[in-house]
């Protein structure tokens, strides 16, 4: 990492991080003075959690230290976020000090003290423009009289795509650690996702006292954090050569491949379908089997799990799943939801019309006729993420943000295809393009750019191809050969 000489102007790296341990430093006894000001103030409920911030507070500095270590907890953190509760909650206000601390730690340290070249390809060059525009578009959402708190939201979710840059760096400079890190924490999200989804559904079938209760029950908005690490294990298990690995990834993707059924999210079923189908195109012809073999193992673990938990219950739900996976065809006819979409599409669409270039803003409302309300709905939720783009941010924002996504895709593959490179990071390119193709299908009716899951797994995902691509780089690109994990 390259350090600025000392010169008049210029500021020293000693000086640098002598500003900052004092940054740190008054930070952390504002911070208490806040504490101390809350404990006082807040209600006998909230009082446990102060000791827990306290100890938190205190833990910073040696974290900021070590950054690798302190990008695992960032990343890892994000379960605390992960629930979709009504308001916003005291973890979430915690955690988004604590990522916006860390990126300006980040980016601060290298623009200003080791002045390195962030963006290095066209793709990241095109996100980190998007990234610098974001804070120029609120002058947008006054113009059209946006929600302040709406484009607060938003902006915070979307600060989540800055998370790029350390991730690569981390997969770089780490090498197969850095790389291994990111896996165990998407993944180990993943699994939290999943046995929290497998809880909820129990107690769906727990609390259920008509059949139709069982048969409609499902436990959604937990699909992105599912649906990316059961790709990412589904790529890493058909390439593993030992039985224990073997066995563990089995384990994980089936967790993981099942919670993701039981959201009876249709959309992340065909991009689950998507991704599988771009990784049996990029693979070997001996593996292609071996992909389809563990998708029919799939099917089969869930039909054995569902026998194990659900008992009596398995035949209404594998019913209604199959029912409700058959009507995929005739969906865009007869769902009424779906239907409804694309009417709220077709409604933004007259919005963007009249300003295509620059957009509206964030938190900017908008009006059309829900048909499944039977009425005039105002809303700033838009479920097409590229409408939803194209009507925030304009044509500008719409080709930066689709640039640097399908840029990541490729770049995954790339590395893949790096037959000399490490074999994790080749797996990890890959597996991180085939999760991000995925969402190039959902996001035409569940926007990956407005909910904190999604943007979050965007920012790692892209970093990870990245990461891989840029460590890749530094070997011949050759016709893949079988890696091992």
């Amino acid at each position: 990492m390259r350090r600025l000489a000392a010169t008049y102007l210029s500021l020293t790296p000693a000086a640098f991080q002598t500003w900052g341990r004092l940054a740190l430093g008054g930070a952390f006894a504002l911070g208490l003075l806040v504490l101390l000001l809350l404990t006082w103030a807040a209600p006998e409920s909230l009082l446990p959690a102060f000791p827990v911030v306290l100890l938190g507070g205190a833990a910073l500095p040696f974290l900021f230290r070590r950054p690798l270590l302190n990008l695992v907890v960032l990343l890892g953190a994000f379960i605390l976020i992960a629930s979709y509760e009504e308001g916003i909650q005291a973890t979430e206000v915690l955690y988004g000090l604590y990522l916006l601390a860390f990126l300006a730690h980040w980016y601060g340290t290298r623009l200003l003290l080791y002045r390195e070249r962030i963006a290095e390809t066209a793709p990241e060059q095109a996100l980190l423009l998007f990234l610098l525009l974001l804070p120029l578009t609120p002058f947008l959402t006054v113009l059209y009289g946006g929600s302040i708190s709406g484009m607060v939201s938003e902006a915070f979710s979307l600060s989540m795509l800055a998370l790029y840059f350390p991730v690569k760096e981390a997969c770089v400079r780490h090498g197969r650690r850095g790389v291994l890190a990111v896996l165990a924490v998407l993944i180990g999200i993943g699994l939290f996702a999943a046995l929290r989804s497998f809880i909820n559904y129990q107690e769906i079938l727990v609390t259920a006292t008509q059949e139709w209760q069982v048969a409609k029950g499902r436990v959604a908005r937990s699909e992105a954090l599912l649906i990316v690490p059961a790709l990412l294990t589904l790529t890493l298990l058909i390439f593993a050569r030992q039985a224990r690995h073997r066995l563990v990834l089995l384990a994980l993707f089936l967790a993981c491949f099942g919670a993701l059924i039981l959201t009876q999210s249709r959309g992340y079923w065909l991009a689950f379908l998507f991704g599988a189908a771009g990784l049996f195109v990029v693979v070997e012809r001996r593996y292609k089997g071996r992909l389809v073999l563990l998708g029919l193992a799939g099917l089969a673990g869930f039909l054995g799990f569902g026998l194990l938990f659900f008992g009596d219950y398995v035949v209404l739900i594998l019913t209604s799943l199959a029912e409700r996976f058959t009507s995929v065809g005739t969906a865009a006819r007869t769902d009424v939801s779906l239907v409804n979409r694309f009417y709220e599409s077709k409604a933004v669409l007259g919005y963007i019309a009249h300003n295509p270039l620059v957009g509206h803003g964030m938190g900017v409302q908008y009006r059309f006729y829900d048909l499944t309300f039977d009425y005039t709905r105002v809303d700033t939720f838009i479920h097409n993420g590229y409408v939803s783009l194209w009507f925030k941010f304009g044509l500008w924002g719409l080709v930066l943000m689709l640039f640097a996504w399908l840029g990541a895709v490729w770049k995954g593959v790339q590395a893949f295809r790096r037959a000399a490179a490490e074999p994790l990071m080749r797996l990890a390119g890959l597996g991180a393009a085939v999760a991000l193709l995925a969402f190039v299908l959902s996001a035409n009716t569940s926007n990956p750019f407005y909910l904190n899951d999604t943007t979050f797994m965007f920012g790692v995902l892209m970093g990870l191809a990245g990461g891989a691509y840029r460590h890749g780089a530094l070997f011949p690109s050759t016709p893949a050969s079988a890696p091992s994990p």
